[in-house]
């Protein structure tokens, strides 16, 4: 009399070969791309932020598969050629960029070459300022990244103009510090540029956020977090492991037999 073979067997079969044949079983991390001062960003708080794990080299990987790109207080001449000769590439698939002020940043950092992609316009080459401690003024205070923020008084930053066609976030409330200046001192703006978006900020964001500014981390999340979720761009998947066939899979079993089963 033949017995109704087990079903358990059979399951776990049907299981282990879809996961086998699934392209991706584990969804990969986005990727962020921290150029320059990343002394500031520690890679768990970050990740815990916005699920991103931050790189601090290009490595093998194409621009392509990082969600954001940090440029943080450093001279443009000093970035990688892969990576300056691919921003607009990038900024066209959707790809977000944040460029953080100092004095190697925007004119005094030599930012003239990618003035097409800033949400400032560089006023001199020299723009890293010292003026005295003012309110940072929200412009846009209903801006995702000013959730539950209040600015510390800001006294050195990089002295720009307002650029036409971006969106303003926060000002100087002192303006421009050239002798006779009239016009406003942005600080926070952001720009569309293809699908993607340009955000900058004219202070030094590390400098900030080291100096024990109560919101600094609060900041650092709103932005980081706001960023990474505009940008669609994700890494390549890992090769999955495929150990031969199916049979090699399941351990010990003969190739066509299924564990358990009875013949």
């Amino acid at each position: 009399m033949l017995r109704p073979r087990p079903i358990r067997a059979t399951a776990s079969l049907l299981v282990i070969l879809t996961l086998w044949l699934s392209p991706k079983a584990v969804e990969a991390s986005k990727l962020i791309l921290a150029l320059g001062d990343a002394s500031y960003l520690p890679g768990e708080t970050v990740k815990g932020w916005t699920g991103a794990e931050v790189k601090q080299e290009l490595g093998e990987r194409e621009l392509t598969e990082f969600a954001l790109i940090i440029l943080s207080n450093v001279a443009y001449g000093a970035l990688p050629l892969g990576v300056r000769e691919q921003l607009v590439e990038y900024l066209n698939k959707g790809g977000s960029i944040l460029i953080s002020g100092g004095a190697s940043a925007y004119g005094s950092g030599g930012y003239d070459a990618a003035a097409h992609i800033l949400p400032f316009e560089i006023r001199a080459q020299q723009d890293w300022r010292a003026g005295p401690f003012k309110p940072v003024i929200p412009v846009q205070p209903d801006h995702p990244i000013l959730s539950g923020v209040t600015f510390a008084s800001i006294g050195t930053f990089n002295d720009l103009n307002p650029r036409a066609g971006a969106t303003e976030i926060a000002r100087y409330a002192g303006g421009g510090t050239a002798a006779g200046a009239r016009f406003a001192s942005p600080l926070i703006a952001e720009r569309p540029v293809g699908q993607g978006t340009v955000l900058g900020i004219a202070f030094d964001l590390g400098q900030e956020a080291r100096s024990g500014w109560a919101d600094g981390p609060r900041f650092l999340q709103n932005l980081l977090a706001y960023l990474v979720d505009r940008s669609p761009l994700e890494p390549k998947p890992e090769p999955t492991e495929k150990a031969g066939e199916p049979g090699a899979i399941l351990g010990e079993s003969e190739p066509g037999k299924i564990p358990g089963e009875r013949r």
